[in-house]
């Protein structure tokens, strides 16, 4: 992932109501936040000093709910389709059970129907597009409820 990406990625959180937004590519992961989330970061990563430390969950239990909300993004620009052909039903809809490496939206780049898929178990929260949406690439689409475990 380029700082072009990330920078993109920074614009559309602080131009979006999403608090947080959390992109893995490949052995990448980044972790964006503004607002109370940002905030409660920042205060936990003071007071525990500038340490290495492994991932922990928070102690703060409203946090560790949105620790296993994730966001799904777009990996190259196009337009957003919900659905496999007009008409037909969407892949998914809010509160569908999905797998990782389900099939959950198509972004159409160049005439080609690239499958957006699910990069974990979990419930569809929120669809954050309408369909036929131009998309960016690291534009936000879906927010799941990760399954935890």
């Amino acid at each position: 992932m380029d700082l072009e990406v990330i920078e993109r990625l920074m614009q559309m959180l602080s131009n979006s109501d999403v608090e947080e937004l959390d992109v893995t590519e490949g052995n990448l992961r980044i972790r964006l936040a503004k607002g109370a989330a940002a905030h409660r970061n920042a205060s936990a990563a003071a007071s525990k000093g500038h340490r290495q430390q492994s991932p922990t969950l928070p102690d703060d239990p409203s946090v560790a709910v949105d620790s296993n909300v994730h966001t799904i993004v777009a990996g190259l620009p196009g337009t957003f389709y919900r659905a496999p052909a007009p008409g037909a039903s969407p892949f998914v809809n809010a509160k569908d059970e999905i797998r990782d490496g389900q099939q959950i939206a198509i972004v159409e780049a160049m005439k080609m129907m690239n499958p957006v898929e699910a990069d974990c178990d979990g419930t569809v929260l929120e669809i954050l597009l309408e369909d036929a949406a131009a998309v960016q690439a690291g534009t936000p689409l879906f927010r799941i409820r990760k399954v935890a475990g």
